[in-house]
């Protein structure tokens, strides 16, 4: 089969959210596995090639968050963090948009259990299904993220309001999404002390 890879993928990490559920804590500075957590997703985007930028929208903490992920990513500040992950996913898309990017990867800096290979087989996933697909990883048939859209909804994306994400744009072109299967990294996010504290993780 012929694979129709985009040229420019950009990876787009949301980092912005202010951890209400961890009381005084930033969950993204809280150390896990040796690093903080926001680290681990963006290390895994970090060592796909086939990504041609890793972006991160930061908001609460911005300059602490930007401080520990160090070189090699671009951080795209969102003003309007405390409105919801709409606000951040549609700060992102909007400057992938302005960089001609193909698609975006959308990354959640809570989900650091998202290894490399799980986003190289997402974006295999998308190769062999075309430039068209939207791939969104599931945890037992179950959709979660990472997802893959391509730039051909980005102006619906521009659109979402509120806590939701793209989910609503993702609904409507159903037709349209690719699964893969990633287990447990696609479901599980730390915002909790006790998601931290969890020793089966």
């Amino acid at each position: 089969m012929t694979t129709k890879r985009f040229d420019k993928i950009i990876a787009v990490v949301l980092a912005a959210g202010r951890s209400t559920r961890m009381g005084d804590v930033n969950k993204l500075l809280t150390p896990w596995q040796d690093k903080p957590l926001v680290a681990h997703v963006v290390d895994a985007a970090l060592a796909v090639n086939d990504l041609s930028e890793v972006a991160v929208v930061t908001g609460h903490q911005a300059g602490a968050v930007e401080a520990v992920l160090g070189d090699g990513i671009t951080p795209v500040h969102n003003p309007d963090f405390a409105t919801g992950m709409a606000s951040s996913l549609k700060v992102g898309i909007a400057w992938a948009k302005q960089h001609q990017a193909d698609a975006v990867l959308v990354l959640l800096g809570d989900m650091p259990l998202v290894t490399s290979l799980q986003i190289e087989q997402i974006l295999a996933a998308q190769s062999e299904a075309g430039n068209q697909a939207i791939v969104q990883a599931t945890n037992q048939g179950m959709p979660g993220n990472p997802v893959l859209l391509p730039a051909s909804l980005f102006d619906d994306i521009l659109q979402v309001e509120g806590d939701r994400g793209a989910r609503s744009v993702i609904a409507a072109h159903r037709d349209q999404v690719v699964s893969v299967e990633i287990g447990d990294a696609a479901a599980r996010d730390f915002d909790t002390p006790e998601a931290f504290a969890n020793p089966d993780i």
